[in-house]
């Protein structure tokens, strides 16, 4: 077996204690990869051997699967997903009980760098605001909303109706 830079990673340690207790092929179908897949990364074979291949997907995978953080809040073990989620989520006003959850989220070790939470605001920001007109097209689908107060103009199609 060949030794690669990251076989000294804590998450490739984790991933050898799993295969330990179980055996490739259902640790590999947990983590949704083909087994051959997780044999030469654990054996440093082929592209992940040489260097050419990132692990960093098989990485992912594998805390994804594996990983349980315990949330300071109520002591229980929860998946690294589901914290973060609740940590960059919005302030939920309308429950006490879930907003002193948050808080505790926002003091967290587990909570994701201010970075990642930039990435996800830009992205958010993509919806466009505006009818959109490109060569000529003009938007006949998105509609202006009615004034407040102002006269009201009654569907056609109900008046012919009643």
């Amino acid at each position: 077996m060949k030794i690669c830079e990251y076989m000294n990673s804590d998450w490739f340690q984790g991933l050898q204690r799993e295969v330990a207790n179980s055996t490739k092929a259902d640790v590999a179908r947990k983590m949704g990869i083909k087994r051959s897949r997780l044999s030469c990364v654990m054996n440093g074979l082929g592209a992940y051997g040489s260097g050419a291949a990132s692990t960093a997907s098989i990485e992912q995978e594998y805390r994804r699967t594996f990983e349980n953080v315990e949330c300071p809040f109520n002591g229980n073990a929860v998946r690294i997903e589901f914290c973060r989620e609740s940590a960059l989520c919005s302030a939920p006003t309308h429950n006490p009980r879930q907003m002193m959850n948050w808080q505790a989220c926002q003091k967290c070790s587990h909570k994701p760098k201010q970075i990642e939470v930039i990435t996800l605001k830009k992205s958010l920001k993509r919806v466009p605001t505006e009818p959109v007109q490109q060569a000529g097209i003009i938007d006949k689908v998105t509609l202006p909303l009615p004034e407040v107060g102002a006269p009201q103009i009654a569907d056609q199609t109900n008046q012919e109706a009643a």
